[in-house]
């Protein structure tokens, strides 16, 4: 083809459109991640504190979360914020597009010009028929571009509703089928975003464009792009393969036997670190880069050859200098909090809470799991408390006793004599046949002296005197020093300060929002994973008060838990929360490296 390329027949030149411009591309997104960090989500932190004064509510959890419907100013904050975020999200998005064009084209591009350039783009997106395009951020979050863009990846579904669609199997099927749909709807839509950028469509023409092609062509560019996803692992594995070895020749040959296992495992973190903070860039472009590829191909064009140029000294020796310098800074950037860099306590001093008493290993809410999470280590159980209609309270998270004890009868409804009868234990295991409902007494009997009880209450509306019996059960067992109790109900948690000054309490929310930590019925706050952060535990231990975070089920939310150093973790798996504690700060995978390379003699 002489001087052009096309790109089914070198898909090579994917990673030339790629690399063509990577130090504009790795400064860009130091440049976008730095303005995040610490210009935008600084503003979208305070405008999201003053919602609650906005509403005349000193927080907003989900109990009245939905008060700023009906409050119109709180409700405009809150559609500026979204739309914000979305914005700032949509600029990389953009970017990377724009990178890539340049790319594709051979053409430099420098930092300002892509910055600028990016700005020009979106700015023509504002216009009404083509603002839409903010519509493809709910389906991206649970594509795969979550996986691989700078922010987006932070959005996630919460473990609890997860798990929850784990155990239905039609719901779980109903989520895969939205996952997947997302997902076609992401591709759909960016093979036709290139159009909307640079050809001057809008955003139903574009994305009518797009469908029609995906249609005619669907085959053959489902091979395309799988063609060029395995090139992308291929490339990776090589890569990091690469690296490994090189750093372990480097080390062995120009360091002392006896420091050569701290420098290699040195040179590892760093590179680990580096490429945390930037591989989402580089496979963000890469997707992108293929889109751009496809969008010109489909258009008849083809891409520019190489111009060979004779270089002067000066200008590689300048080529050179920003290069070196590029690597400094985007090395400087990748070890702090903004670039990806973490650092876990060596010590880490967060507490084990057994979630419903310890329910991933033993039937929850019952005195067997409670049995096992002292056996497990635990430092407090976490049991969920209601009233029968004979005012019996028993512990129990439902609200009827179907799940567990596959009885069709809701709680209010039923009497002790009733409960007596149940069977707790066989929907777990056959192993735990005839394990009962425990009465609130009985729990408390088996903790005493053994393991401490976060006690939450859960209100249906039909009990009386829920706290008042409770406090008391508490004091006749002489527990008032191993027991906090807990609710999603912020009245139950005044009403037992009002009774008992001493007793800690626990607020429970899957999210919370305040300008301050400071509720004076509140010792200590329990909130979804997904929403705990480090300016939250910060502000709270500034006021004296806890944070618990829950329910955090798999090794990469209990990680996130302890590297925002929460007091407490809420898990249905006791071991697996004691694993992540004592493996906080090590990285097994590469001690096993460094054994390999470097073996202790």
């Amino acid at each position: 083809m002489g001087k052009y390329q096309r790109m089914d027949r070198i898909p090579w030149s994917i990673w030339g459109v790629v690399l063509r411009n990577w130090s504009t591309l790795l400064c860009f997104e130091v440049f976008y991640r730095v303005m995040g960090f610490e210009v935008l989500f600084p503003w979208l932190r305070y405008l999201l504190s003053l919602l609650p004064g906005l509403v005349g509510e000193p927080y907003l959890g989900q109990k009245n979360l939905a008060s700023i419907l009906h409050h119109p100013t709180a409700l405009l904050l809150l559609l500026f914020i979204v739309l914000l975020a979305a914005l700032f999200v949509c600029i990389e998005i953009v970017g990377l597009f724009v990178y890539c064009e340049r790319g594709w084209r051979r053409e430099s591009l420098t930092v300002w010009n892509l910055i600028k350039e990016t700005a020009l783009r979106m700015r023509s997106l504002l216009s009404p028929k083509r603002l839409a395009v903010l519509l493809l951020f709910p389906p991206m979050a649970l594509s795969v571009f979550a996986l691989t863009s700078g922010y987006l990846k932070n959005v996630k579904v919460p473990e609890f509703i997860l798990e929850f669609f784990a155990g239905n199997p039609a719901l779980s099927l109903l989520f895969s089928v939205v996952v997947l749909l997302s997902n076609l709807l992401l591709l759909t839509y960016l093979y036709g975003f290139p159009s909307l950028l640079f050809g001057g469509e809008t955003f139903l023409g574009s994305w009518r464009a797009s469908f029609r092609l995906l249609r005619r062509e669907k085959r053959r560019t489902a091979r395309k792009i799988a063609a060029c996803l395995l090139l992308l692992t291929l490339t990776a594995a090589v890569l990091i393969l690469a690296v490994v070895v090189f750093t372990a020749l480097r080390v062995k040959c120009f360091t002392p036997p006896e420091e050569a296992r701290g420098q290699f495992q040195f040179f590892i973190t760093s590179a680990e670190q580096f490429w945390t903070a930037f591989s989402g860039a580089f496979l963000s472009a890469f997707l992108c880069a293929v889109m751009v590829s496809l969008y010109h191909e489909r258009r008849g064009e083809e891409r520019p050859g190489r111009v060979k140029r004779k270089r002067a000294w000066p200008s590689v020796a300048l080529r050179l200098a920003i290069v070196a310098g590029t690597l400094v800074l985007v090395t400087f950037f990748s070890e702090t909090e903004a670039g990806g860099w973490r650092a876990y306590s060596p010590e880490p001093k967060t507490e084990v809470v057994a979630h419903r008493a310890g329910a991933g290993l033993a039937p929850e809410n019952t005195v067997a799991a409670l049995d096992r999470a002292v056996e497990d280590g635990a430092h407090m159980a976490e049991i969920d408390v209601q009233q029968l209609g004979d005012g019996t309270l028993i512990v129990i998270h439902d609200t009827g006793f179907q799940r567990t004890a596959g009885v069709d009868l809701p709680v209010w409804e039923a009497s002790y004599g009733d409960v007596e009868r149940m069977d707790a234990g066989s929907s777990f295991a056959d192993a735990f046949a005839g394990e009962p409902v425990p009465t609130l007494d009985r729990m408390l009997r088996a903790a005493k002296g053994r393991i401490r009880l976060m006690i939450e209450l859960k209100s249906t509306g039909h009990e009386t005197d829920l706290v008042e019996q409770t406090l008391d059960l508490i004091k006749r067992n002489g527990m008032e020093r191993q027991c906090v109790v807990a609710s999603m109900e912020m009245d139950l948690l005044e009403r037992v300060k009002a009774l008992d000054p001493e007793m800690e309490t626990v607020y429970i929310s899957m999210l919370l929002l305040t300008d301050r930590y400071d509720l004076k019925d509140i010792d200590a706050y329990s909130v979804e994973t997904g929403s705990l952060s480090v300016g939250m535990v910060y502000q709270a231990h500034f006021q004296g008060k806890k944070v618990y975070a829950w329910t955090a089920n798999t090794e990469s939310s209990i990680d996130s838990i302890l590297y925002n150093d929460a007091d407490g973790v809420v898990t249905d798996n006791v071991p697996l929360a004691w694993s992540r504690i004592q493996e906080s700060g090590k990285n097994r995978p590469l001690d096993e490296l460094t054994d390999f390379f470097f073996p202790l003699k």
